[in-house]
């Protein structure tokens, strides 16, 4: 019987390497070789335990890419050789949301990396709906970053972002620095970016926006340069009670404010008092729907760059050491791949 690895969270900061069967595909599955994995966010709140909705212990990894090497019997649109990255859902396709086109409000929705399907692995197993072909000029580590993109093309969709529109960014890690490109390729004249580390504010700012340090300093400053009125649209990327109120702080009276950082605790909701009084649209975005075709479309033509976002890379069986760092904010690791 062969075997490939696969990563299992079995405790706070505590991951196994385990040896599972490799099968033979099922029905509509598809067997990916994966090439790329990377380390996302929200793995690092299941890493620590402190997921709001995932328990350990559980498998792990959904941002992925590779090569299909076998299709089941009833797998359409999918051929061995295929080079592809992976939409990690599952959905029932029978729900009032799902026959309406609106597959990430499925009321049986499942994540497939919370399901033993592991994207840090040597394979994975994907129904062949879910799998998007590659361009040949996007890389798989750049393919890996498809399902963060397409979240964040998601998040940006719903803004309505115009010409001329002024936008602040509340974080500078991936997903905040992918958020700010996209303000900027929508049109966008002015992008702020708070954050914390010197190396990816630099690197918004070569993306054409304005970096700032997190502090009240800087929300004054935004402020004063949008004549004390605010942004039209903030993001909130980081997950935390105070980056939440510099979001709601930054944004004009009528503007739109999207939440999209995991909350690991609680915290006061007062700052949504004044956020009704300024009658500011709060907006959630937590997933995608029909969008990583776009992503795709979006690094395939240049118009956005997830190459830069990665700084480490390291071997499948070091992922200890892989989590651990992206943990350290002295490291500024932006984007880590894990390589089979």
């Amino acid at each position: 019987m062969e075997m490939f690895r696969r990563v299992r969270v079995i405790a706070p900061e505590t991951v196994v390497i385990e040896e599972v069967e490799k099968r033979e595909p099922e029905g509509a599955e598809v067997r990916v070789a994966v090439k790329s994995t990377a380390v996302c966010g929200s793995d690092i709140h299941i890493y620590r335990g402190l997921h709001p909705y995932c328990k350990l212990p559980t498998t792990i990894g959904h941002e992925l890419s590779g090569v299909i090497d076998a299709v089941g019997p009833n797998a359409e649109g999918a051929s061995v050789g295929d080079r592809v990255c992976v939409e990690p859902l599952m959905t029932c396709g029978k729900c009032w949301y799902c026959v309406r086109g609106r597959y990430d409000y499925c009321e049986n929705l499942r994540l497939r990396y919370r399901s033993g399907y592991s994207g840090y692995a040597d394979y994975y197993y994907s129904d062949a709906r879910w799998i998007h072909k590659l361009p040949d000029n996007v890389s798989f580590d750049e393919g890996a970053l498809m399902e963060p993109l397409a979240g964040t093309v998601h998040a940006v969709m719903k803004t309505g972002i115009q010409l001329a529109d002024s936008v602040c960014v509340v974080g500078d890690g991936a997903i905040g620095l992918m958020l700010a490109q996209l303000a900027v390729a929508s049109g966008a004249t002015r992008v702020f970016v708070l954050g914390l580390l010197s190396q990816n504010l630099e690197m918004a700012k070569r993306f054409g926006c304005v970096p700032m340090p997190s502090c009240q300093e800087s929300i004054d400053e935004i402020l004063r340069l949008t004549q004390n009125r605010g942004v039209d649209v903030a993001f909130e990327a980081v997950g935390l009670p105070s980056t939440f109120e510099q979001t709601l702080k930054v944004v004009k009276r009528g503007g739109k404010a999207v939440i999209f950082g995991i909350f690991e605790r609680d915290f006061s909701a007062w700052p949504l008092a004044a956020a009704m009084t300024r009658e500011i649209e709060i907006i959630g975005s937590s997933n995608n729907c029909w969008d990583f075709q776009r992503a795709i479309d979006l690094v395939s033509s240049g118009r956005i760059n997830v190459k830069d976002l990665i700084t480490h890379t390291f071997s499948l069986s070091n992922v200890s050491t892989a989590l651990s760092l992206k943990l350290s904010p002295d490291q500024q690791a932006i984007k880590i791949i894990l390589k089979p």
